[in-house]
């Protein structure tokens, strides 16, 4: 089956034009994921961005426009913007979006002198982690700053879980006594 016979199915009888673009496609989209983003995404992350691209072409049968290009050039292009906006997720979380309902908002905006003893703390903070070495301020930046789990942080460095775990709790026991003023327990 063609192509254009395939749209030509899913508009005229959706639920099995679906199933067969799904069929001929799902192995295409999940590559191009893949590539873009398979060290970052666990594999149900994976799965979960395939079946929303074949969501995105259910819902756009009727302006799928063939002389713009084929279906597949569409799926794939489909999958890329899937895995880069997971990709930007995954990478700054602060920017996903927090329902109102479970946002903690202050009280009081804070004094300029508490906002200027907090940038010289995050500032001493970073300097510290810094100095830690590589790979644990490595293993600290990703966990606390990127959100990644000890597993994909494991992976990036070609060390165990366990072993990431391990270091990043002695990160910040040496983080730890340095911010109370231990420095020479640091050092």
């Amino acid at each position: 089956m063609t192509q254009t016979e395939m749209l030509e199915l899913l508009r005229a009888d959706p639920e099995r034009g679906i199933r067969t673009v799904i069929s001929a496609f799902s192995a295409l989209s999940e590559k191009t994921i893949l590539r873009l983003a398979g060290g970052v995404l666990r594999p149900e992350d994976v799965e979960e961005l395939v079946s929303d691209v074949f969501l995105q072409v259910y819902r756009s049968r009727e302006t799928i426009a063939p002389e713009k290009g084929s279906l597949a050039t569409f799926i794939i292009t489909l999958s890329k913007r899937r895995a880069t906006d997971a990709l930007r997720r995954k990478r700054d979380p602060v920017k996903t979006p927090l329902p109102l309902e479970d946002a903690v908002l202050p009280d009081a905006l804070p004094s300029p002198e508490t906002e200027v003893l907090l940038g010289e703390t995050r500032r001493r903070l970073v300097r510290a982690i810094a100095a830690l070495g590589h790979p644990d301020s490595t293993i600290v930046f990703r966990r606390y700053y990127y959100g990644e789990s000890y597993a994909e942080i494991g992976k990036r460095l070609g060390m165990t879980e366990n072993a990431v775990n391990k270091r990043c709790l002695k990160a910040k026991e040496k983080l730890r006594h340095y911010m109370e003023g231990e420095e020479d327990a640091y050092v």
